[in-house]
C-alpha cells in the first residue's frame, strides 16, 4: 500500500506516519486556498495518486482540507480505476473507513 497526502492549511504529514505508516508522496499547501484553486489542487492530487496507483498498487489517501476540494478530488478518482482506501481523523488518530460497496448503493436506492 501506498500513502498520499493531502494537506492545505496545517501539516499533517508526521501525524499520518506515526498513525498509518511511512508517506509515499504529499501535496502541501500550507495556508488557506481560495474556491478558485481548488480544480488545480485537485488536479494535482489526482496526477499524484494516480502515478502512486500505476501497476495496481493500492492508495489510501489522507486528507486534510476543504470538503470541496475532497468532492472533487473523489469526482476525478471515480473516473480512474485506482484502488483507493481512505483515512479519516477520528478521536485523536487516524482510522481507515470502510468501503463504500455497490451493496451500499443499492440499499440506500431501495429506501427512497
Amino acid at each position: 500500500m501506498k500513502i498520499f497526502v493531502l494537506e492545505v492549511g496545517r501539516p499533517i504529514k508526521q501525524d499520518v506516519e506515526r498513525d498509518i505508516g511511512r508517506v509515499d508522496d504529499v501535496l502541501s499547501i500550507p495556508r488557506a486556498i481560495s474556491e478558485l484553486e481548488i480544480p488545480k489542487i485537485a488536479a494535482q492530487a489526482y496526477a499524484k495518486i494516480m502515478r502512486l496507483a500505476s501497476g495496481g498498487e493500492e492508495v489510501a489517501i489522507v486528507l486534510s482540507g476543504p470538503l470541496a476540494l475532497a468532492f472533487e478530488l473523489g469526482q476525478a478518482l471515480g473516473l480512474g480505476h485506482a484502488k483507493i482506501i481512505v483515512y479519516q481523523f477520528s478521536q485523536g488518530k487516524y482510522v481507515k473507513v470502510p468501503p463504500l460497496t455497490r451493496e451500499h448503493l443499492f440499499e440506500a436506492m431501495k429506501q427512497q
